[in-house]
């Protein structure tokens, strides 16, 4: 967190007396811990951290309904997503020196959304949610504004959840602008945010750029574009090559309420193959029973997919782009496997609102760690427990000393650029923890 500037920031947001610490301490528990039944009081009982603790009575800390009701402070999310976007786009940021290979930020974003069942009947943006097969619950949706060169969140908020993604883009668009400064000047969608509505601002001088996924649902002239091309799909001609899989690609101008869109046509063509084997092996005597025309349909349809543009390009760039989405995914996941975003059992709105942003600072520190743990062949869960493996003792004089690390903690201490020391004054780590100007 030092290294990336990230106490910086939690120093100047997080000025309440106490409240500092309380962040640093939870994101260390919701990191570091192993097992998911150790309370934040336990895991800092043998953490060296409890040193540290000048303002929060350890007693606090066996319940963090206190913490969360503080954390639910609008105005505090504000704040901390203000200076992070402002961070991440300072040339002189820690972050920028973090991460390898980042230049810019804020302005390609992905936005998605997620269920956050719950039973919370005092939770405002909850509602009740039928989706089929999966039964109906009572819900509420995170949207998360996540940025493509960082694969970090730059805004989130809560929307109830029978209100479909298609009816929130605007709002999240300008809610984005208007709480963090950050100007979505593009943006990589699913196919429920394409619609009428969503297309309305994106004239040919607004400067702002769009891909998406076309809604077969909704029609779109999905099938029409499919017999367009369907006598080139053979033509190895229009075959790229994506992510260790072959697509046949072709780029179509067209219209769409009123607006001038390319339709970029592919065809997965592994996925389509690989579904229609299965079908006919499963289906053989109504397969039999189809025309050719509907055979032909069945053996693309499964892998058939449109994705719509105003971005005048080549078809290996639409589909990078789109591809690239599934990063979003990733961070739902890590959020709610590693940083506790599920279940939701606060029971009013504020500490449901305050656990969600301590879930999301805790979901944006283990994210940094990935960056540099993935690449060399670890995951969080390989992290989480070799760090306590060090015995720290204090003595009078406040030097702790630190444990020999084994060869598996030097390991993680080369990779992520933090030498463990023989020994450490508490008072002077405390001021550099405590202190922005202390050197």
């Amino acid at each position: 967190m030092e290294k990336t500037g990230l106490l910086e920031i939690f120093r100047s947001v997080f000025t309440k007396k106490g409240l500092y610490e309380w962040v640093v301490v939870h994101i260390l528990h919701d990191v570091l811990s192993v097992g998911p039944h150790v309370s934040c009081n336990d895991f800092l009982t043998f953490s060296f951290a409890s040193y540290l603790i000048e303002d929060i009575p350890l007693t606090a800390l066996r319940s963090d309904s206190r913490y969360y009701s503080m954390m639910g402070k609008d105005s505090l999310r504000v704040a901390f997503f203000s200076k992070f976007a402002d961070m991440m786009k300072s040339e002189s940021s820690k972050m920028r020196s973090y991460i390898e290979g980042y230049e810019s930020s804020g302005k390609v974003c992905y936005v998605d959304s997620t269920p956050l069942p719950n039973e919370i009947r005092r939770l405002i943006s909850n509602a009740y949610c039928s989706h089929g097969k999966t039964g109906s619950c009572s819900q509420t949706r995170l949207f998360l504004v996540l940025d493509e060169e960082t694969d970090l969140p730059v805004w989130y908020g809560l929307t109830p959840g029978n209100v479909l993604d298609l009816s929130t883009i605007s709002d999240i668009t300008s809610d984005t602008f208007i709480s963090v400064g950050v100007e979505i000047d593009s943006m990589v969608l699913d196919a429920s945010y394409i619609t009428r509505e969503f297309l309305a601002p994106y004239t040919s001088d607004s400067g702002k750029m769009f891909s998406g996924k076309s809604p077969a649902s909704c029609g779109f002239q999905y099938k029409t574009r499919y017999h367009e091309v369907k006598n080139l799909i053979p033509n190895a001609k229009y075959e790229i090559l994506q992510n260790g899989k072959a697509y046949f690609a072709y780029k179509k101008e067209c219209g769409l309420f009123g607006k001038k869109v390319d339709s970029y046509i592919f065809v997965d063509q592994m996925k389509a193959l690989s579904w229609h084997t299965e079908y006919i092996e499963k289906h053989w005597e109504e397969f039999e029973r189809m025309s050719d025309k509907e055979k032909n349909w069945n053996r693309v349809k499964n892998g058939f997919f449109i994705l719509l543009s105003n971005i005048d390009t080549h078809c290996e760039e639409i589909l990078n782009r789109y591809i690239e989405r599934v990063d979003i995914e990733s961070v739902f996941k890590d959020a709610k496997d590693y940083g506790n975003l599920l279940p939701l059992s606060k029971w009013d709105k504020t500490r449901v609102d305050g656990k969600i942003f301590s879930d999301m600072l805790t979901t944006i520190v283990i994210l940094l760690l990935k960056k540099k743990l993935v690449p060399k062949g670890y995951s969080i869960p390989d992290f989480a427990g070799k760090p306590g493996s060090l015995m720290c003792c204090r003595n009078s004089e406040d030097i702790v000393n630190i444990e020999m690390p084994n060869m598996q903690v030097k390991e993680l201490s080369r990779i992520l650029n933090i030498p463990v020391p023989g020994t450490l004054d508490l008072n002077k780590y405390s001021r550099k923890i405590y202190d922005p100007t202390f050197g």
